[in-house]
């Protein structure tokens, strides 16, 4: 698929791609490392595992739980109040423990977790998704006069159950240059990653300024997810050039590569 801007004849060409990867989650604000970032059952795996640590040099506490949230078009995650449309909340079929830690520093910890409330066949073919959410639990203060205001942080990385291979594929629509500017001066572009099929779909967005066949990459937007039944998700990328401005001579190229999930 390909856009036009119009700059001295610059064009912006898109393509698709598969690559494999995985991940780790690390959550600075709190010091808390997960892994792996997404939780995958499909075909006949029923058991799956996610690993805490404690990177922060202080003792903390979670609380773990279970939350059916849903994706915005501009990507916020917000709570489901209740399914909509296609919507396929998975948290029923979950089971997992435990269901609060406290990780000294540099400890790790395992989350278990098992589908239960299933039978062959009872789940039709698609993707039922819920989050599993770590949220700090803050320290009790000492008996003070004072009262004393606490930031409590969530942590959440998706939970799938997938059946019967369901597909999905992925468009880039949108491509646009914008009068943007972020605070720094960089300039922006605007565009919007589509989705249609039963699933979700992952991946890494790369931008890269070709300029007499030699590409610089001017934006990356890594882990980039549109989920199940969100059609697609919008936004608007800042880029980085070598000067600080757009060139005038050259093009993009706008690449989404789809990333295993897991």
């Amino acid at each position: 698929m390909v856009w036009s801007w119009s700059k001295r004849g610059m064009w912006i060409a898109a393509w698709l791609g598969i690559v494999l990867a995985g991940a780790v989650l690390d959550s600075r604000a709190s010091g808390l490392v997960i892994a792996p970032t997404r939780v995958m059952f499909e075909g006949r795996s029923r058991v799956a595992t996610v690993y805490l640590t404690n990177r922060s040099d202080a003792p903390a506490t979670y609380r773990i739980m279970l939350k059916d949230k849903r994706m915005l078009e501009t990507g916020q995650i917000v709570d489901l109040e209740g399914p909509v449309g296609d919507e396929r909340p998975a948290s029923e079929y979950v089971r997992y423990s435990p269901r609060r830690v406290t990780l000294q520093p540099g400890d790790s910890q395992t989350i278990r977790l098992m589908l239960h409330n299933l039978s062959e066949g009872n789940l039709a073919q698609g993707e039922y998704r819920t989050h599993l959410v770590f949220q700090s639990v803050p320290e009790t203060p000492a008996e003070s006069d004072r009262m004393v205001a606490r930031a409590i942080l969530e942590t959440t990385i998706p939970v799938i159950i997938r059946r019967d291979n369901p597909e999905a594929t992925v468009a880039l629509s949108g491509a646009a240059m914008d009068s943007t500017v972020m605070a720094d001066g960089r300039p922006t572009m605007k565009i919007t990653v589509e989705r249609t099929g039963l699933r979700s779909v992952y991946g890494d967005l790369t931008v890269e300024w070709i300029d007499d066949g030699r590409p610089t990459l001017v934006a990356k937007l890594a882990g980039l997810a549109v989920y199940h039944p969100t059609p697609h998700r919008s936004m608007t990328i800042p880029l980085t050039f070598p000067d600080g401005t757009v060139p005038e001579k050259g093009h993009l190229a706008i690449r989404f590569e789809e990333t295993a999930l897991g």
